[in-house]
């Protein structure tokens, strides 16, 4: 099977209608602890600390824009146990401050008990999150996802630098998945394999998919990168974001054993310890 995002098209009506600036759609763009990926299948994602809070589309049968979110945001009880978002785009607008309010108070991991904005606390999720946020120069995209027969892939951020597309892998330093008790091959070992044979195969497609991205951002006045995508670098990128405050002994050796591991395997990588 082809892999294609031919779905994407940058004179979609949905991106149409955006142009437009709804009220409710200035409030997202203009709110700085938000922001907004655009979706192979014309839908756009509105997200708050690696959380999606509102899904746009456009419905054809009723010619609008439609915005979901989750019923607890809404203040709403859920439509049923299978249908927990609701199409709130009539009223988002006029409660767009208590949507907000909800949120950061039921989802943020900044408003939770005493300690939780501590580093050592923080979800992968928060972490990607926060990382698109405070890197807007060179954000492009999250949660890039593909899947069919032969492919399953998701990574977790897409930056361009200088026209360069790097696809980026975040993992916390004591995520399971990092590293075995023994000498075998962790699960981010072959995931990284999976990536790389992925881009390599794909190369001119997915570029050609984020020039198309890169333009629809533009047209929407969202935060691009400052040069438009001319190549895709085909070796992924692994960020593993070292949360431990306190050092000790073994703590130390589980970091050099994930640094020697990843050298042995040729395994692009960079350690942060903080956003």
């Amino acid at each position: 099977m082809t892999m294609t995002f031919g779905k994407l098209r940058v004179d979609a009506q949905i991106f149409e209608e955006l142009k437009k600036n709804p009220s409710w759609w200035i409030k997202f763009k203009d709110n700085p602890s938000l922001y907004i990926d655009i979706r192979k299948d014309n839908q756009v994602n509105v997200y708050f600390e690696g959380g999606s809070i509102a899904r746009i589309h456009y419905c054809s049968k009723h010619k609008k824009l439609q915005v979901f979110t989750h019923h607890k945001y809404l203040g709403l009880p859920a439509p049923s146990k299978s249908k927990l978002y609701i199409e709130c785009s009539d009223r988002i607008g006029y409660i767009y401050d208590e949507v907000m309010k909800r949120i950061q108070t039921q989802y943020s991991q900044k408003s939770m008990g005493e300690g939780m904005n501590t580093k050592e606390k923080w979800s992968e999720k928060f972490i990607q999150g926060m990382l698109a946020v405070k890197s807007r120069n060179i954000h492009l995209d999250t949660e890039f996802a593909y899947k069919d027969i032969q492919e399953d892939i998701r990574m977790d951020l897409i930056q361009c630098e200088d026209g360069h597309i790097t696809f980026i892998e975040l993992k916390r330093i004591d995520d399971n998945r990092m590293l075995h008790e023994t000498n075998k091959n962790p699960e981010v070992i072959y995931q990284m394999r999976c990536y790389k044979n992925f881009i390599e195969k794909y190369s001119s497609e997915l570029l050609e998919y984020y020039k198309k991205v890169f333009d629809v951002k533009v047209q929407l006045g969202l935060p691009v990168p400052k040069t438009v995508p001319t190549s895709i670098n085909p070796i992924p990128e692994l960020i593993i974001f070292d949360r431990w405050i306190k050092s000790t002994s073994k703590r130390d050796i589980h970091r050099q054993r994930i640094y020697d591991l990843l050298k042995r395997n040729d395994i692009r990588y960079k350690v942060i310890t903080n956003i």
